[in-house]
């Protein structure tokens, strides 16, 4: 009888305990927002007005779920002479079509760092990426003076 009360024992110690705890599972994914051209520089062999220049996008895309913002940005408000003052510069257009993007710069102020964008929602086609579009530009005034025009056209995306 002593045995059975002591095997019941036994069993009842390695059987009633039960242990439970939580575990965390988680994960995550980097912000990836990134566009690309396929050069570095455009260079109008006849600088007139109504010239055109098309520049390929390579590459737009932005893993963020609450979408991107996709800008472009004039350093010199339009195409300064490097020869001359601020005022003598040629104004031109930069019409940025990709994706659900489609929007167009007016250089044509001289106002330094004049800027133009758009924002759009996320989307999976955005997180995937979109490999084609590009940027048209175009010369809108006639050069006053003879020499050289030059303006920096930045070109950037960030997560809304």
């Amino acid at each position: 009888m002593k045995k059975l009360i002591v095997l019941s024992a036994i069993a009842t110690l390695s059987s009633g305990a039960v242990l439970a705890g939580n575990l965390d599972v988680g994960g995550s994914v980097p912000s990836v927002c990134e566009v690309a051209t396929s050069a570095t520089s455009v260079h109008f062999s006849q600088l007139a007005q109504g010239a055109t220049f098309q520049l390929p996008i390579t590459s737009l895309k932005c893993n963020d779920y609450d979408g991107a913002t996709v800008t472009l940005t004039s350093s010199e408000g339009h195409m300064q002479t490097v020869d001359g003052q601020d005022g003598t510069g040629v104004g031109y257009t930069a019409q940025f079509k990709a994706g659900p993007y489609d929007f167009t710069l007016n250089a044509t102020t001289g106002v330094d760092d004049l800027k133009e964008s758009q924002s759009k929602n996320g989307s999976p086609a955005l997180a995937a990426g979109y490999n084609s579009g590009n940027i048209f530009m175009t010369v809108t005034q006639t050069p006053t003076f003879a020499g050289n025009y030059t303006d920096q056209l930045m070109l950037s995306i960030t997560a809304n």
